[in-house]
């Protein structure tokens, strides 16, 4: 074998995935999209292959550089402001969703009803899966 006790490695990495969901996780409900998505279209939800399993969900700070010049520098100086914002970010671990996550399907945390969509789905190569998303809305209070 070229690199021993890999197995024990493995399985230590998906004993540490576990802990991480059983302290940071919650519920969120992942909605796949029906057929195929078209150019322009929203995709269409299908919720009766809807999901619920644990994610963790963070927001991650982000610095954003803002105007037409994109940060081009002009005499030494930025042109542009920079502001600092957050991109909300869900992590899954290996083996948690019955189907692969695709751009354009719909998580929505269970805490308070906010619903995304997935942007980027990247494995981080050890034990979970990162997901990038945007926020469609939140359920209003008065309902």
């Amino acid at each position: 074998m070229l690199f021993p006790n890999t197995n024990t490695w493995r399985a230590g990495m998906q004993d540490v995935s576990a802990a991480i969901d059983e302290s940071m996780g919650e519920l969120v409900e992942v909605t796949p999209y029906v057929g195929t998505p078209l150019p322009n279209f929203p995709a269409v939800p299908d919720p009766s292959k809807a999901v619920t399993v644990t994610a963790v969900f963070t927001n991650r700070a982000k610095s954003i550089i803002m105007g037409e010049n994109s940060g081009r520098i002009s005499s030494g100086h930025s042109v542009c402001p920079i502001v600092s914002t957050s991109e909300p970010i869900f992590t899954f671990g290996y083996g948690v969703l019955t189907f692969p996550l695709r751009q354009g399907y719909r998580i929505r945390r269970l805490c308070n009803q906010a619903l995304y969509e997935v942007k980027d789905v990247q494995p981080d190569g050890v034990s979970r899966i990162e997901v990038t998303v945007v926020q469609l809305g939140r359920a209003r209070e008065d309902q």
